[in-house]
């Protein structure tokens, strides 16, 4: 009786899509590793700032993930060609091709014929990409250089840049400037603060997360984030948190999963592990779909 009034509870519909879990998120840190420079490196948008009296509106940030070296570009758009252009002119030119260029799930475009790999973070998990922790610093700097000046913003990022250049990195104890334009024998110093630096990450990381892995077939809620519309009557903070029921399709990695929409087949992109907890249903069947399992229209894909 006990084990039947407990599947009989966490099989409620309602529930599972509208309360938040007390759990910690799953997915334990999987650091990048870089070897050498420019092996791997991030790239990212920041923005919309205030159009400039020049007509910027957006930061172009690329992060050389084994140096810390970054590159700041000022831009008017954040496209695709803008992205691409300012890769090869500020990037490629001056340092040579990458082997993996990573990017948010918004910034695609085609780098292959440099001989360039590149890679998709999964969505609402910008951990997988290092510029986020660069473009908070890029928005704190800017904040204290232009005063009420607020249209001057571009004019300081050559500033921002040297002084991100030149300040020793907690990861490597060096500056990047250093370790881009040093010598060889700086890098097996690298190698061994990073890996030490990971360690500690992985570490303090880990405690609040949990060892999570799903199969092929299992049922799982895919975690909402919707955007409130006061003239339509939504509100986020009282929608549910939850969307689903979704079926595991395809395992991309220990982290990453592929979902189909069980209530119509759809695709539901990869998305991962943090953002998906199991579904549960009374009896190991389908459940009887309500309005609680239709995403709202104001809810992201």
């Amino acid at each position: 009786m006990r084990g039947d009034v407990k599947n009989y509870v966490l099989s409620c519909v309602a529930c599972q899509l509208s309360k938040p879990t007390n759990q910690k998120p799953g997915g334990y840190l999987k650091p990048v590793v870089a070897t050498y420079p420019w092996e791997f490196a991030g790239i990212d948008f920041v923005g919309p700032l205030p159009k400039s009296s020049r007509g910027n509106e957006y930061i172009l940030v690329f992060v050389n993930y084994f140096t810390k070296w970054v590159e700041i570009c000022p831009v008017k758009e954040a496209t695709a060609v803008v992205a691409a252009r300012n890769f090869i002119s500020e990037v490629f030119a001056r340092h040579g091709a990458l082997t993996h260029l990573v990017s948010d799930r918004g910034v695609q475009f085609v780098i292959s014929a440099l001989g360039t790999d590149h890679r998709l973070t999964t969505a609402y998990h910008p951990q997988s990409n290092q510029t986020e922790r660069v473009n908070r610093t890029i928005k704190t700097t800017i904040r204290a250089y232009v005063g009420q000046k607020h249209r001057d913003w571009d004019l300081h990022l050559s500033l921002i840049s040297f002084a991100l250049r030149t300040a020793p990195h907690q990861s490597t104890g060096d500056t990047p400037a250093f370790l881009l334009y040093g010598r060889e024998h700086a890098y097996d110093h690298v190698r061994e603060s990073l890996a030490s630096s990971q360690t500690t990450q992985k570490k303090h990381y880990d405690k609040k997360r949990r060892g999570v892995s799903f199969r092929v077939g299992d049922l799982v809620r895919l975690k909402a984030h919707p955007r409130s519309d006061a003239s339509a009557g939504f509100f986020a903070k009282l929608a549910p948190v939850y969307k689903g029921p979704y079926r595991i399709t395809e395992v991309m990695s220990d982290l990453d999963y592929k979902l189909t929409r069980v209530a119509d087949g759809a695709e539901g992109g990869v998305h991962h592990v943090c953002n998906l907890v199991p579904f549960f249903t009374w009896d190991g069947g389908l459940p009887v779909f309500c309005r609680y399992m239709l995403p709202c229209r104001k809810m992201l894909p």
